[in-house]
């Protein structure tokens, strides 16, 4: 899986080539999503535009963008945008104050960053075409204001020790831990303290064509999806609100299995 540009994070994303088989899979209660590379660059390119247009006033270094979507397939597309256009993904825990940040993107209107310029609402449902209902003021639809860019977006390449996460623990002190682009690239997983569950946390097994991915925070699901994809592997990311039996039942459909750690 590689990617025309010449920047180590870019490199792990989907391009518009990849389109011949599932990069991502999502399962959750009474919900499969099923995205190719082509589709999942497609959204990225997209939002990258978005990006681009609206938080035009951000640093050189790129836009901060927090994400309040939990763990779900539309946190992958956005932080795929907001890499694109060399930015930082900034997640927080319930409890965290977050510093300024130039976008926030989020499911319900009370997860938006309210000193945030650009404000977007994203719809849950996967086959939405706009936000349902009406929007609050000067806040974008994050699919009917998103779908008129362009598919493609000539990104980078970016300083590999920029910010590619901003992350908040939520416990004292609460300072942001950053990782970097190329240290994200380099160690999609990142430390392990722990046996893996599900994270894509590792080397490839073998045999396998599919990597599960199950984490409780959007952070350890993001680095996980990336590590399936470094492995060269599907990522099938499952909902945190999934029973076993959806677990065992997405793991044999999709031929997935846990990375070993390394």
């Amino acid at each position: 899986m590689s990617n025309s540009l010449a920047d180590s994070l870019a490199a792990l994303l989907p391009s518009a080539a990849d389109a011949d088989r599932p990069w991502l899979v999502w399962y959750a209660p009474g919900e499969r999503v099923e995205l190719t590379g082509r589709v999942l660059h497609m959204w990225q390119c997209k939002i990258a535009g978005l990006l681009m247009t609206e938080a035009s006033s951000a640093a050189p270094a790129g836009p901060l963008v927090h994400l309040d979507l939990g763990v779900h397939w539309r946190t992958l597309t956005w932080c795929g945008g907001v890499w694109l256009v060399g930015g930082a993904a900034v997640f927080a825990a319930p409890d965290s104050v977050v510093d300024q940040v130039d976008v926030s993107v989020a499911f319900a209107p009370e997860g938006l960053h309210a000193d945030a310029e650009v404000q977007v609402l994203v719809p849950r449902e996967p086959l939405a075409r706009r936000w349902p209902g009406a929007l609050p003021p000067l806040v974008l639809d994050g699919v009917a204001d998103v779908m008129p860019h362009p598919d493609s977006f000539t990104a980078g390449p970016f300083n590999g020790a920029a910010a590619a996460i901003v992350q908040y623990p939520g416990q004292a002190p609460d300072v942001p831990v950053q990782v970097s682009r190329d240290a994200l690239a380099a160690d999609p997983a990142g430390p392990r303290t722990g046996p893996a569950r599900g994270r894509g946390a590792g080397a490839r097994n073998v045999g396998s064509r599919a990597a599960l991915v199950h984490a409780e925070t959007a952070p350890e699901a993001v680095r996980g999806v990336l590590a399936a994809w470094r492995a060269g592997l599907t990522a099938v990311l499952v909902s945190p609100a999934a029973d076993d039996e959806l677990m065992r039942a997405a793991a044999r459909q999709e031929g997935a299995d846990p990375l070993a750690p390394q």
